[in-house]
């Protein structure tokens, strides 16, 4: 739920004070599995020509803007909030891996292994910070929104296994920390790597290849390459082929029986 606070604490093109209204984000009731949330921020009023704020056209392109991304001229902001569940973002210990720094983390993921949980140090962050987006390629260096690399996954902020006390509605203890699971639904038809970085708190964006403060988590998304028309009509060709054979058992069966009577 949501709670409205309004403050008299900016002013208007005339000079004048404006009401803005600060909201607060409570749990009340927490899920058993984890979910992230979005908000945007967007204007309410325009005097730009660009914005064509009371066109329906483009309030209906607005609606179908995809969740975190800065997509037109009236999203001023959006906000990612991570939601933890009371259950583990992993099953068992073994199944969530720490990303030290100073080292590489890797995995590989397939119609088998679809998912992959991995945990940050203490004192260190996650880059990059948005879900939507990750590193792309085994350089990570290019960052890309995840709908663009040819594959349906997603990454999902939880509770870590390590975690000493259970989170409980509207509150949080000091020893949560968190832990991230990335997960395939659909597989491209050519691999591709995911990356992401661990790093300490106080590092910049740019310093990010000093090796002794960063981890790397890399992710290798092995690919499904789609059937071609050619086994597909063989497929059809075979299963039509036994069926004409059934077909002359049961009519000699029956020419038997005719005759054997």
């Amino acid at each position: 739920t949501t709670e409205t606070e309004d403050k008299r604490n900016r002013k208007g093109s005339a000079g004048k004070q404006e009401l803005s209204t600060v909201y607060t984000l409570t749990m009340k009731q927490q899920d058993a599995t984890s979910s992230t949330l979005y908000f945007q921020c967007r204007k309410t009023k325009s005097d730009d020509k660009k914005t064509n704020s009371d066109d329906p056209s483009v309030a209906d392109e607005q609606d179908e803007s995809k969740p975190g991304k800065l997509h037109n001229d009236l999203i001023q902001c959006a906000f990612q909030v991570a939601a933890y569940g009371s259950k583990a973002a992993a099953e068992t210990p073994q199944k969530e891996h720490e990303c030290e720094l100073d080292t590489e983390l890797s995995a590989t993921l397939n119609t088998s292994s679809t998912s992959f949980t991995f945990r940050c140090p203490k004192e260190s962050r996650l880059l990059p910070v948005n879900f939507d987006k990750a590193y792309e390629g085994s350089e990570c260096t290019k960052k890309r929104f995840l709908s663009r690399l040819g594959l349906n996954a997603s990454l999902l902020e939880g509770k870590s296994v390590t975690s000493q006390v259970e989170t409980v509605a509207a509150q949080v203890s000091e020893e949560t920390s968190p832990a991230y699971t990335f997960s395939v639904s659909e597989f491209p038809e050519k691999d591709v790597h995911v990356c992401y970085y661990c790093v300490k708190d106080n590092i910049k964006k740019e310093d990010i290849d000093s090796r002794d403060e960063v981890c790397r988590a890399l992710i290798e998304v092995k690919g499904v390459p789609k059937p071609d028309n050619g086994a597909s009509s063989g497929t059809a060709t075979f299963s039509t082929n036994k069926l004409v054979m059934a077909g002359a058992i049961l009519i000699s069966s029956a020419l038997v029986m005719s005759i054997s009577a």
